[in-house]
């Protein structure tokens, strides 16, 4: 009798952890499914702000272009190859 009561408490343990197990798989794919969301939603963002910077430095090339302050100055615009973005995201 006392050694059907440990296989089965021995079972139960076996049985308990290898429902764990799974548990703890399920919630670590949710987690890393919801850290790729996170982390493409934060690429989006990053090229859309990056498109408008490139918007905003053409609108200053040719605001510059049709004044004289880029003659007087002596400015120029930098090639857009040649432009350094600083990722400011922790």
């Amino acid at each position: 009798m006392m050694r059907i009561m440990i296989n089965l408490f021995i079972l139960s343990v076996i049985t308990i952890s290898a429902f764990t197990v799974i548990y703890i798989k399920h919630k670590n794919r949710i987690l890393n499914i919801d850290i790729e969301r996170s982390e493409k939603q934060l690429s989006y963002e990053l090229n859309k702000h990056k498109k408008l910077l490139d918007i905003k430095a053409q609108l200053i090339d040719k605001k510059l272009s049709n004044s004289n302050i880029k003659r007087i100055l002596g400015m120029q615009i930098p090639d857009k190859d040649r432009v350094i973005y600083i990722d400011l995201v922790e």
